[in-house]
């Protein structure tokens, strides 16, 4: 009897550990391997869960709520549910609409796709039939919804200094960007869904420097900024030429250089050329002497911080130095009588620059000779006493200065 006795006690143990096993292997397959109380891991960093929404149908109440899906943050759904007149061991077993479940009053799911889904929650027994089904609509973001702004600029008229392009090269994983918004540090901004942006910067009379700034917006409601330093020249609307006065031109020529312009800033340069293999002058006004006759094809600039803001250039004739005509003349005797004699008189005339372009004779009793002749002849009568003449030569310059010279003669007595 001692013998059966100690048989039946390791059977009965036995017995109930496996009925203990048994009742394990028996749960439903929703809630045994390959479910989880947590969601995987998928890096960055968490924010608050809000936006809790608080839903009851019968005796169940769910409420959830997710956190932010824009980064650094992650989109994570809680689900929370609360169930009265169900025994104190009633199991909560979700499905997410993802193909992934979960056990628990609490559980949180990642949702990697945006979607709207429909979330079930079944009310179990301990032993599987189900108390309560709710089921509830998500709409979830997805994962990596978040767009990364990038941008750059252009100048879209060489002679438009001022007028830029701006391209965005934004892009967002998952969702599409569905508006751009440019603010131009000019105090304007403007908003686009299209990537390509067209900007007139302001007229302004010096240089500027805009930190433009892009923000991006995803479907998502996920936005990034971009800054780019964009730098704009100054515009001048300066128009205008400059004077060339001459000054003692068959002397000593020299000209004074003058500006005429309007819309010139303060603190601008004034450089000319002048065209002679000089070199080049700075101020406001110059004076210049040209050596040699010639047109000038005289070149002024207008710089602004060693930057040329300006332009201009005419031709400006110079007749340079040692212009005028040195009138000189010879005279001879051509014959003598008893009554009369005649005179020649040739000019010796020269200009060290240039040439002559006219010879002028003035000769006594009103004769004029200024056919270009650089000799000519007179003939005299001879009075009772020796009579005094002069004859003039006036030479011309191809610069219209001239000189001239005086010859004296006396006719004798006949």
């Amino acid at each position: 009897m001692k013998s059966s006795y100690n048989w039946f006690i390791p059977c009965l143990l036995a017995g109930f550990l496996l009925v203990a096993c048994k009742k394990n292997t028996d749960l439903p397959a929703d809630a045994t391997a390959g479910t989880s109380t947590e969601p995987p891991t998928i890096g960055g960093t968490t924010s608050a869960f809000k936006d809790t929404t608080d839903i009851t149908e019968g005796n169940v109440n769910i409420k959830f709520s997710k956190t932010d899906a824009c980064f650094p943050s992650n989109e994570i759904f809680s689900f929370t549910a609360v169930a009265t007149g169900v025994p104190a061991n009633a199991r909560y077993v979700w499905e997410f609409g993802d193909g992934k479940s979960l056990m628990g009053a609490s559980v949180k799911n990642i949702y990697k796709d945006p979607g709207n889904y429909t979330v079930i929650l079944e009310v179990k027994s301990s032993e599987g039939q189900i108390i309560h089904k709710v089921s509830i609509a998500v709409k979830a973001l997805g994962q990596q919804v978040t767009p990364t702004a990038v941008f750059s600029s252009a100048l879209a008229d060489i002679n438009v200094l001022n007028n830029m392009t701006f391209t965005s090269r934004s892009t967002v994983p998952t969702g599409t960007i569905t508006e751009h918004l440019w603010d131009w540090a000019d105090g304007t901004t403007s908003t686009s869904s299209n990537s390509f942006m067209p900007k007139n910067f302001p007229q302004v009379p010096e240089d500027k420097l805009y930190p433009v700034k892009l923000i991006v917006t995803a479907n998502s409601g996920c936005k990034d900024t971009a800054g780019l330093n964009v730098f704009v020249p100054a515009v001048y609307n300066i128009s205008g030429n400059f004077d060339a006065v001459q000054y003692d031109g068959c002397t000593n020529e020299y000209f004074i250089f003058t500006p005429r312009l309007t819309g010139v800033p303060d603190g601008a340069v004034y450089t000319w050329d002048f065209a002679d293999a000089t070199g080049f002058v700075s101020g406001n006004p110059v004076k210049k002497s040209f050596t040699y006759q010639n047109d000038y094809d005289v070149k002024l600039t207008v710089t602004l911080k060693g930057k040329i803001i300006y332009q201009t250039h005419k031709a400006v004739r110079a007749f340079g130095q040692n212009i005028k005509p040195k009138a000189l003349m010879l005279k001879n005797i051509v014959s003598s009588t008893a009554t009369t004699e005649k005179w020649a008189f040739y000019s010796q005339s020269n200009i060290p620059h240039g040439y002559l372009s006219g010879y002028r004779w003035e000769m006594p009793f009103g004769v004029v000779d200024d056919n270009f002749n650089t000799i000519v002849e007179q003939e005299y009568t001879k009075a009772a006493t020796p009579t005094n003449y002069s004859i003039r030569l006036i030479v011309t310059g191809n610069t219209g200065c001239k000189d001239t010279a005086v010859a004296n003669i006396t006719i004798p007595a006949r």
